[in-house]
This record gives C-alpha cells, structure tokens and sequence, in this order.
C-alpha cells in the first residue's frame, strides 16, 4: 500500500513550507511585533498549503516556548495540538457543516468561552465558501468583534463565493500554485528522509502532472515509491504515472500545425483508447504550445507562427473548461481541433487572399483557397520555391539507417503505448521504397494488428521523431515463414474457432 506522504511530511513548522514564503514572512512579522490580527482569510488551489498554514499559526499563537517565531513542537500546547487532544482548536469542515445550526452550536455559542487549556481558542473553517447565505450572516458579528482569546482562520479554493462582509472583515492571502523547481527540490527532501534514489527526470514528471499541487505530486511520489525499488527510473515509474508522453504530445501538435485535422483527431482518439488521460493530456499539449509560443516570441517576435500558436492556446483552454461537461469527453477538443486546422464553417466571410510563410530553415508553407488561383507566372515560380525547398530539407534515408535506428523506435512505442511493443519486438525490416517502410511479421495475426490505423499511426509518428522523416508503415507477412504457429493453429482447430 502506497504511503500517504502528504501527511507525513506536512510541514510542522514555516521553515518546512515551500512556495508561500510571503505568506510566512507577513505571518511571522506580525507574530513578532505583536499584531497578529483576529481573522485571516486564505484563498489559493487545493493542495497549496492553507490549511497546513492554518495549524502552524494555531501552534504558534499557543506554543509556550517558540523559537525565532517558530512553534517549538515540543511543549505541552504544541503536542496537545499535533496529536489532537485539545478541545480549544476546533476544524470545521464546511462542505460537511453548511447549515446555520452548525455555526451557533460549534462556533458563536463556543466562542465567548476561556480556552479549556491553551491560550487562544482557534477556530479553522476549511472550505469556508461552501457555508450557507444564513450560516455567513451569523458569523458576522462574531467575526468582526471576536473576543481576544479567539483567531479565526478561514480557508477557501473559491474566494468568488465568499460574501465581500466576510472578505472584510479578515485580512486576506493569497497562496499560489508551486513552480516545478519547489516541487522537485521538495519531493527531492523527500525521497532523502525514505532512503530511496529517485532519478530527477522522475520527479520533474511527477511535477509536471501535479499543476502545482504538492499534495498531488506527494500522492504521485507515494505511489511511485510504492514500487518497492532502492533506485527507481523514470522507465519504472511510468508504470504508475498518468501515460502522457513527449512523443504523443509532439506526434499530435505536429498534425495541428500540419493542419491535418483529421488524423489529429484519430490520434486523440487512439490515445484515449490506450488509457492515456484526457486531462493530463490536454495539459501537456497547451503546455507545449506555451513553450514554443515564448520560445518564438523570445526569439522572433515578428514570426508568422506567433498568431498560429495564440489562436492553438485560446481554443484549446477554452475546449479544456467544456470536457467535464459533455458527455463525450473529448468532443470539445474534436471541435477545437477543426478551429485550429482552419476548418471554421461558421466564418462569415472567407478571405481569398493566398497566405505565404516562410519559416528561419527557408520551409516555405502555402495556403491558397480554390476561388483564389495565382496568376501562371507567379504560381510556377512559388510552386518551383517550394519543390527547390522541400528537397532541400527533407532528409533521404536509407534501408540501412532505418534498421540502425530501430532500437530507438521500438525504445519509444513501448514507452507510449502498451499492447504494440510484444509485436514491434519481433518484426523485420524488409524494405524501404520512398516514403514507405515494409515491416514483416511471422504471424498474420500480427501483421493485420499492425495495419489498423489506429496502431499504424502510432508507429509512423514514433518514425517521424526518431528519423526526422514521416514514413508510411505497411505490414506483411515475411517469406519463407508459417502463416499461422502449429501450436495456435491446432487449438483453433480443436476449439472450432478462428482468429481475428
């Protein structure tokens, strides 16, 4: 069973707290100088840390010995508090506790009592949006003139839902999503206490699939070194990490920016159906745009990609909020592809003008509507720069480069994909003509699995990586082999079946 890492290295002290270091800095401030105020509110992502914050104040503001404005955790209040065996910190779950019974009996009632044993009585109401129009209005009052042996510490993921009288009356923080350096360096401490060696590509994946979320990446990390292993690679944690990878993501932009709608749209689908996650995917692939669209402003600020790349980002954001909603998930990102490929039939008018980029390795790419056609002479000259173009840039392969590089092709589908690698392992290279590469196989069986498009296309786009080249894959049954093995040939025969 994968252990539950978010709680057992939840920071005890600020120290410990990764990526809110200004939140720590004005917390600690105001503990020092005396004027900490009697109602904070903290709004940020889930899993940032505000309600670890909350716990820390309410170990600080009772700790009988702190320490450079730090709770020791070791005096009575301290323990008393960490193991939850003291009736002056009271956590309110409001999801759970909505009503405005629950805010008289749990809190207004409660409140103008001493503290049983601790110094302050601290009040910790997680989910705080979640309390009903009735229950806020109760604690209005309360909540602007507590008495002074009570904190109140809110915590909300939908600050948007909180009554602006509430806001008010609490000084507010705003915690943010952590970047992939906090996360590594912190599951980084991590693996350190654990005694385990995790390789830091592993760690930058589990970053990466986390948003920004500790409490998601710690959860990753938990169930990757479930695994078992003294020394995990990112090949053994890809068995429990969400299946994204970097050649499915370049496989699928390429079609877009290729606008080739519909083979991007098989490939989603054909992700999807090997278990690759919707979501993580989607992620990946406006990560990727981002990254090319800052590399290119960066460098090329008056690039013709630059627009491409925006109008990619704002559709696909805008398809990623509408695919919990549908019923079929991927239908928003089926839609927003044909509005990336150009395919936009609700244009009110089309622009006929021929549009000609031309990139910084001189590929020159052309787009003409058919009402459109150029003059002889100008059509002859760029279709003679774009022929001249593309022979000047795409690489010639031979047989023999192909099969030298083939232990990296095979190396990529079986990181991407689950069921091809035990066919993949046993196939021959028998030919190449043109942009055509002949695999061959022993069995049928195989021969007919590797024709489907959907496996066919996997392959072809792990080629284009590997050799810089798109190559057509066509499967055969190799020569001088047995169409079927004697062994499955005869339980067909014994059971009365057939393969398919």
């Amino acid at each position: 069973m994968a252990k539950v890492l978010y709680r057992v290295y939840r920071p005890s002290t600020f120290e410990q707290v990764s990526g809110q270091e200004h939140v720590v800095l004005t917390i600690q401030n105001q503990y020092a100088f005396g004027s900490l105020a009697h109602a904070y509110l903290f709004t940020g992502p889930r899993g940032v840390g505000k309600t670890t914050m909350a716990r820390l104040i309410a170990k600080l503001v009772n700790c009988e010995a702190p320490q450079t404005n730090e709770p020791c955790n070791a005096c009575s209040a301290c323990l008393a508090i960490i193991e939850g065996h003291t009736l002056d910190i009271y956590e309110i779950d409001a999801a759970s506790h909505t009503d405005v019974d629950n805010v008289r009996e749990n809190i207004i009632q409660s409140v103008r009592f001493v503290p049983n044993q601790l110094k302050k009585k601290v009040y910790i109401i997680d989910e705080a949006h979640m309390l009903s129009s009735s229950a806020f209005n109760a604690l209005l009052k309360t909540l602007e003139e507590p008495p002074e042996h009570v904190l109140f510490l809110l915590a909300t993921t939908e600050i948007h839902k909180v009554p602006e009288t509430i806001i008010s009356r609490c000084q507010r923080f705003d915690f943010k999503r952590l970047s992939s350096q906090e996360l590594v360096k912190r599951m980084q401490g991590i693996v350190k206490e654990e005694n385990v060696e995790v390789d830091v590509e592993v760690l930058e994946e589990i970053a990466r699939h986390s948003g920004g979320c500790a409490r998601d990446a710690e959860s990753l990390l938990g169930q990757v070194l479930a695994l078992g292993d003294k020394q995990i690679t990112l090949d053994q944690a890809r068995l429990v990490l969400p299946a994204t990878q970097r050649v499915l993501v370049e496989s699928f932009t390429h079609a877009l920016q290729d606008k080739q709608a519909a083979q991007a749209i098989l490939l989603l689908n054909t992700y999807l159906e090997q278990g690759v996650d919707l979501d993580y995917f989607i992620s990946d692939i406006i990560g990727w745009f981002r990254d090319r669209l800052l590399e290119t402003v960066s460098v090329a600020p008056m690039s013709d990609h630059i627009p491409f790349f925006q109008h990619a980002l704002e559709q696909l954001l805008r398809a990623q909020k509408e695919c919990g909603r549908e019923q079929i998930p991927q239908l928003p990102i089926e839609l927003a592809i044909l509005k990336i490929c150009g395919l936009n039939f609700h244009q009110q008018g089309v622009d006929s003008s021929p549009v000609i980029s031309k990139s910084q390795d001189k590929t020159v790419s052309i787009e003409v509507p058919p009402e459109a056609p150029l003059p002889p002479k100008i059509e002859e000259a760029v279709v003679s720069e774009v022929v001249k173009t593309v022979f000047d840039t795409v690489p010639v392969l031979s047989l023999d480069q192909v099969k030298q590089k083939w232990p990296e092709v095979y190396e990529q589908i079986k990181a991407c994909n689950a069921s091809l690698p035990l066919m993949m392992q046993s196939c021959e290279i028998t030919g190449l003509d043109g942009d055509h590469v002949e695999l061959g196989f022993e069995y049928d069986l195989y021969v007919q699995t590797v024709n489907q498009e959907k496996n066919r296309l996997v392959i072809e786009g792990v080629l284009e990586q590997v050799l810089g080249k798109r190559l057509r894959v066509r499967a055969i049954q190799s020569k001088n082999k047995p169409e079927q093995d004697e062994t499955i040939q005869s339980l067909v025969q014994e059971f009365g079946g057939g393969l398919i």
